[in-house]
């Protein structure tokens, strides 16, 4: 696998005349599509900056902040920098109420500003939100990257003072580190899955590919919807890769390995695509292009794909193990990919890769090991370098440089031995060399197991639905699936013929079954 490589320049978009950017910027709400260099989200339709609530004439000092910032930041940051600046330029104006710059800015006026934006921690500030700790390191911050602009840019509404001396390091706190809990990690239950997947045909056809490749490759939902056809899928002598764009973390052409079936189904998405859709209605030839008018040239939005998880949620009648209904949120397929690739032993390092993160720690919030003490010698062995679980299911500290010379083993590795085995009620993760009798067919195996001709509806049931998956199997060509149920299904059988013989069927008998100590001394 080739090192992932940082984008350099947001990714480039239709040719827009001088002009016409000239035009748009002299409005109050810009419309960030006819902007070169801005990076707005394309499969959502959030695309405008509005600086229309900030008073004159402070308005055109951010307006020319702005053009310069979101060359540097996203959409979404640049939107949350207007709210900082107007929450700034509102206090500031009510202390100056004739002022047009910032050159009687003065220390007094920050420490001011400080302690009016202190009163808001805890408490509701802005529709109903609390202004946290992180929220107040990016409001004092993005106050004093923007005075600095001014300043290096010489501009004639800096302040006299040098900035260094107005706003503090430490004025703004501590960096915030990302708190996260358990809870914070909304992977998808294993009998969530199952139902799923049992029902992912109610969904529109445009939406399955969609949902598979979240649930395969753990990629944010914008990811996958910005796909771009003719590069979306690469053969190697390894296998199947999808390649992609990370725009979040600025990784450009990032893959992953993908199975032949989840090929198969990309390669007839793009087939599908070339014939419907001309160069002209896909410019940006994406792999899931909008179907609406309104988003002619741009990728499916976020919100259908939503909408349509929802609508199977209630159809499908799909529910949690509390038995709620179960709403799918996107990026839980992303949390339940991390969760499967670390439990199942791939190295901290590698699973760090396959997300794209920027940093190992990143990736460590996933490893939700449920056995505290395996936890805290993942943690140890972390602290020394890379991680990976040995045959004996134990964590250990690896040597980096030796992981990433075995790249494409690890890749072939989770590939081939991590396939899913699917169970009556849910999946197994073992590796499928793994000889696992309970995975097989739960409790039939076990002496101790006992069931009445009362219980022969169940065992029908199953009996249909174990044949109805090793054809299923069989038609995909996947030999683990085929092998699995075909043993669970011969596991079965027997123990129907007995039922319908109107016999119990209970191995150890009277006398080998499991007695308390107070009837042995009976």
């Amino acid at each position: 696998m080739q090192p992932a490589t940082l984008i350099p320049f947001p990714l480039p978009r239709q040719p827009v005349s001088r002009d016409r950017v000239e035009e748009e910027m002299a409005k109050d709400i810009w419309d960030v599509r006819f902007i070169p260099g801005a990076r707005y989200p394309a499969h959502r339709s959030e695309y405008r900056l509005n600086f229309s609530a900030l008073p004159e004439p402070f308005r055109a000092i951010i307006k020319r902040y702005l053009r310069f910032l979101m060359t540097q930041r996203s959409h979404n940051k640049c939107a949350e920098a207007i709210r900082h600046l107007r929450l700034f330029v509102d206090f500031f104006r009510a202390r100056y109420p004739h002022a047009c710059d910032f050159q009687q800015l003065s220390r007094q006026d920050i420490e001011a500003y400080l302690a009016y934006l202190h009163q808001f921690k805890g408490t509701p500030y802005r529709q109903g939100m609390r202004m946290s700790d992180e929220a107040f390191w990016r409001t004092v911050t993005t106050l004093r990257k923007f005075l600095e602009y001014l300043e290096q840019t010489s501009s004639p509404e800096a302040p006299l003072k040098a900035v260094g001396k107005l706003i503090w390091l430490s004025d703004s706190g501590a960096v915030p580190l990302p708190q996260y809990n358990p809870s914070s990690i909304k992977y998808i239950p294993e009998t969530v899955l199952a139902q799923l997947e049992a029902n992912i045909h109610h969904l529109p056809p445009a939406h399955v590919p969609v949902v598979l490749l979240l649930r395969a490759s753990g990629w944010r939902i914008s990811d996958v919807l910005t796909l771009r056809h003719p590069t979306c899928l690469e053969r190697l002598e390894s296998g199947w890769w999808l390649c992609g764009d990370i725009v979040k973390t600025n990784i450009l052409n990032h893959r992953v390995p993908i199975s032949d079936e989840l090929a198969t189904l990309v390669a007839a998405q793009i087939a599908l695509v070339k014939e419907r859709y001309s160069d002209e209605d896909n410019p940006e030839r994406y792999l899931f292009p909008s179907k609406s008018k309104n988003r002619r040239g741009r990728p499916m939005g976020y919100d259908w794909v939503r909408r349509g998880l929802d609508k199977l949620t209630v159809n499908g009648n799909i529910r949690d193990e509390m038995g709620n209904l179960f709403y799918f949120k996107t990026h839980a397929f992303r949390h339940t990919k991390a969760v499967e690739l670390i439990n199942n032993g791939m190295s901290l390092l590698h699973v760090q890769q396959w997300l794209a993160h920027l940093t190992p720690e990143m990736t460590l919030i996933y490893a939700k090991i449920l056995d505290s003490t395996m936890r805290k010698a993942w943690e140890q062995a972390f602290a020394q370098g890379a991680v990976r679980i040995d045959v004996q299911g134990q964590p250990k500290a690896v040597n980096t440089g030796q992981l990433r010379t075995e790249q494409e083993i690890e890749w072939e590795h989770i590939r081939h031995n991590l396939d899913a085995v699917r169970l009556p009620n849910g999946y197994c993760f073992k590796p499928k060399k793994a000889h696992c009798p309970p995975q097989e067919t739960p409790c039939y195996t076990c002496h101790h197991f006992c069931t009445t001709p009362d219980f022969l509806p169940q065992f029908e049931h199953e009996e249909r639905d174990l044949r109805e998956l090793i054809a299923l199997g069989e038609k995909a060509g996947s030999e683990i699936w085929v092998e699995r149920n075909s043993q669970k299904l011969k596991r079965v059988l027997p123990v129907i013929q007995v039922l319908k013989q109107g016999n119990l069927h209970h191995p150890a008998g009277k006398t080998m079954r499991e007695y308390t100590p107070e009837e042995r001394a009976k």
